[in-house]
């Protein structure tokens, strides 16, 4: 009788170290799908632009410049994945885009590199610039 409560725990120690494994084994492989998400979205990101060649350049100006409202290009990048999901297709974000960079041309403008744009187009010619 007394071997029967060191059984069980050794029986829940065992699943207890099973799961723990299994989870310890999926967290970097949760990384990698979220770090594969995140390139997938900027290719999405960085083919919304026509000239990308000019994009970068200007994407280059912007990322040494010191303006004080400069976001981090990823920033646009986490935000899309946020709010479209990895899987959003770069018609459905180009339209998705369309309002926030509408509102920021009437509100806030950037200039950069002789080119006035909107803020979140100065951080898709930044993120054209990274890739």
């Amino acid at each position: 009788m007394s071997g029967m409560p060191l059984l069980r725990r050794s029986k829940l120690l065992g699943a207890l170290g099973c799961v723990a494994a299994a989870i310890w084994s999926a967290v970097p492989w949760a990384a990698l799908r979220s770090e594969n998400a995140r390139d997938r979205m900027v290719q999405k990101l960085v083919s919304l632009l026509p000239d990308r060649q000019r994009a970068r350049q200007v994407g280059t100006v912007y990322l040494q410049s010191s303006l004080e409202q400069r976001a981090p290009p990823l920033a646009l990048v986490e935000t899309v994945l946020a709010v479209m999901g990895p899987n959003a297709s770069s018609e459905a974000i180009r339209r998705y885009l369309v309002a926030p960079i509408q509102q920021e041309l009437q509100e806030v403008q950037v200039s950069v590199d002789g080119w006035i744009m909107s803020p979140t187009e100065a951080q898709l010619c930044a993120l054209s610039a990274t890739v």
